[in-house]
């Protein structure tokens, strides 16, 4: 944001002043002067609207996670051009430079990652609205926590505060500590969620009553220095590596993993093995000065001075969430940790590239990620109700926002400059499509159900949470509030290499 006098561009009105247009989405975001006059149909109070589509996304992401737009059109189905021509249309959307493109290449800049990062927060918060709100399932997540305490053995959990505030309505108090005191933690009702790891049943020696949902089965590899004579290979076994120096960490149950690997595979322990906690490892095994397990989940090393092999016997753990089912409703429990295996699963394709050359790791990559999928969809309802495929992009918000302002088909339709008959077919098409009733139809006519303007109403919490993104943007690329839109992209911040 600017300071003192000067005028930050403001953000375009809400996505409701523009619903009687035909256009899914404001063709200009921002506006480099004063917000758009409202018109005479907006509500007062109505949040900014949102300027990408569900595609949009899909390619800012692509974008994110490989910086090369000929990758990003394979990706996302797209020619070499047309992505160019998207991205740019993006950023006059905006009003923000979104990315910074060469000639072959592109990478998102800091206010490309924050939308990315907050356009996804808004199609999950559709999404469990549309699964809550108009299929009624998860009923018990009313009675969740405000804020739930969750300890964990994952830094890694951070990453999903936010969206866990946005998707699932919950506020994480996350408390860090190594396996073993995140058990102690929950066994004494410090708190009441753990995220671990486990090499067995986890919180089976737990007295207080526990529910284990699992977030991912955890393969572990090998990190190696660069210059070992194994580096260059393919799987090793690890009798070829009893002899080398080890670091480890202890488990929740007090077991030291590598020891433990080494017995399941009928070995002797490593007679140099330095147990510590997860810190100094990685400190120990960035400088060459042991070997040690990497896997999907843990904060594993990405260096140049260190490799990652698959190991022969294909060692794992499991990572779970573990909750007390009294205090945490279990479709919030769900879903936090499919939340959490999905984005496992978009670190370690973006951190690992190499270990998905290796046909085994690629498989399974391929089957978690299908999993996972499957995982996130929609709960089964009854069949003659049965919850379709089809997920609500804005351009269906924009229909439904119409109706449930102008009050029947007819008078939508001719805002929306569409027959009554094609916007009567619409709509029942978005229906087939999720499975679901948004309309009553009477001789008297047509109204929106129940549910929907439920869903309609909670949808202007979500456009709220953008519209705040959208202006801490405008803060990070305007620090001078010039009323510029677009800022030379070589003074623009550095961003990550990817917003996964």
């Amino acid at each position: 944001m600017s300071s003192g006098s000067e005028t930050t561009p403001a953000v375009h009105p809400a996505l409701a002043s523009v619903l009687d247009r035909p256009t899914p989405f404001p063709s200009s975001f921002s506006s480099a002067a004063a917000p758009a006059p409202a018109s005479p149909t907006t509500l007062p109070g109505t949040p900014a609207g949102f300027p990408f589509t569900r595609p949009d996304l899909s390619l800012l992401d692509a974008v994110g996670q490989c910086g090369d737009l000929a990758e990003a059109a394979r990706r996302t189905g797209s020619r070499g051009g047309a992505v160019e021509r998207q991205l740019e249309r993006l950023d006059k959307a905006v009003g923000l430079p979104l990315t910074l493109r060469g000639r072959h290449t592109a990478r998102l800049t800091s206010a490309g990652s924050r939308l990315l990062a907050a356009g996804r927060r808004f199609f999950r918060q559709v999404d469990l609205a549309v699964r809550t709100d108009i299929f009624g399932h998860g009923p018990e997540a009313v009675d969740a926590p405000a804020v739930l305490a969750i300890a964990s053995a994952e830094p890694f959990l951070e990453d999903v505060v936010e969206d866990a505030a946005a998707a699932l309505d919950i506020l994480l108090s996350v408390h860090h500590d190594t396996p073993q005191q995140v058990m102690r933690r929950l066994a004494g009702y410090h708190v009441d969620a753990a995220h671990t790891w486990s090499l067995d049943a986890p919180g089976r020696s737990l007295e207080r009553p526990v529910r284990t949902y699992p977030v991912l089965d955890d393969p572990l590899w090998v990190t190696l220095p660069q210059g070992h004579r194994l580096a260059g290979g393919g799987a090793v076994p690890l009798a070829d590596l009893r002899d080398e120096t080890w670091v480890s960490e202890v488990g929740p149950d007090s077991e030291v993993l590598v020891a433990r690997v080494f017995q399941a595979a009928g070995l002797p322990a490593p007679a140099a093995l330095h147990v510590t906690g997860a810190s100094v490892a990685r400190g120990m095994l960035r400088r060459g000065d042991a070997i040690g397990l990497g896997s999907p989940t843990r904060p594993a090393v990405v260096a140049p001075s260190v490799v990652h092999r698959s190991l022969v016997e294909r060692p794992h753990r499991s990572t779970s969430l573990l909750v007390d089912p009294t205090v945490v409703p279990g479709a919030l429990a769900e879903h936090l940790a499919e939340l959490l295996a999905d984005r496992y699963l978009h670190r370690f394709a973006d951190r690992h590239p190499d270990l998905l050359t290796d046909p085994w790791w690629a498989r399974w990559y391929r089957a978690r990620t299908a999993g996972a999928a499957r995982a996130a969809g929609p709960a089964p309802t009854a069949p003659d109700t049965a919850q379709g495929t089809r997920k609500l992009d804005v351009d269906d918000l924009h229909v439904l926002r119409a109706v449930a302002r102008h009050g029947s088909i007819n008078r939508a339709a001719a805002v929306l400059s569409i027959s009554q008959s094609a916007l009567t077919r619409r709509i029942h098409r978005l229906e087939l499509g999720l499975g679901a009733q948004l309309l009553l139809r009477s001789a008297r006519g047509t109204d929106l159900t129940g549910s929907t303007r439920s869903f309609l109403h909670r949808l202007g919490r979500f456009e709220a949470e953008f519209h705040e993104a959208a202006q801490s943007c405008r803060g990070l690329a305007l620090p001078g509030g010039t009323g510029t839109h677009r800022q030379d992209p070589r003074a623009m911040p550095q961003p990550a290499p990817s917003a996964t």
